[in-house]
């Protein structure tokens, strides 16, 4: 007769298993990540991705360029890279799918013994967005980049004049 491991030992010897149950090897677990926060909301996002987001005014099909990322990981395990709060050479770009509403939820509200009942719901909007890509940029391209951006915004300043005080005003008035 076989003896079974039962309880907390058969629980044990789960994870002392060289490879996890149900995958071919170690390496089909590691993969490239990044955590990108999308209005309020931190996700975490590999490429080819699909995820929901709060409801965002842009066009289906469109290409959002999402730069607020917090960590980066790469496929090997062998670069991490953490922000403070944000990573400015790291980008992640997304696809919008489609807008859609979210699963229903009921809200019951009821006092015991006063009969009262009351029952509403809800649908929140989300957009469904899909990682194309995962980018790092080198220290060269994030400073090309830089002054990309510095001289396409740069402007003529102009000189503002200095606000005349109301309370002059009155006092010239009561001189002249």
């Amino acid at each position: 007769m076989k003896s079974r491991k039962s309880g907390w030992c058969n629980f044990l010897a789960c994870f002392s298993s060289p490879k996890p149950l149900g995958y071919g090897s170690l390496s089909n677990l590691i993969f490239m990540f990044a955590v990108v926060q999308v209005g309020p909301t931190q996700y975490v996002v590999r490429e080819k991705d699909e995820f929901l987001v709060d409801l965002m005014e842009i066009e289906e099909g469109k290409n959002l360029m999402l730069d607020k990322v917090l960590l980066y990981a790469d496929s090997n395990g062998s670069k991490v890279l953490l922000g403070t709060p944000f990573l400015d050479n790291v980008t992640v770009e997304t696809r919008v799918l489609g807008h859609e509403k979210g699963e229903k939820i009921r809200v019951f509200k009821m006092k015991s013994k006063k009969r009262y009942r009351r029952t509403q719901g809800h649908r929140s909007h989300y957009t469904r967005l899909k990682v194309l890509k995962i980018t790092v940029l080198s220290g060269t391209a994030k400073k090309h980049e830089a002054v990309m951006a510095e001289s396409a915004v740069a402007e003529p300043a102009t000189p503002k004049k200095a606000p005349v005080k109301r309370a002059a005003k009155k006092i010239a008035k009561v001189e002249a």
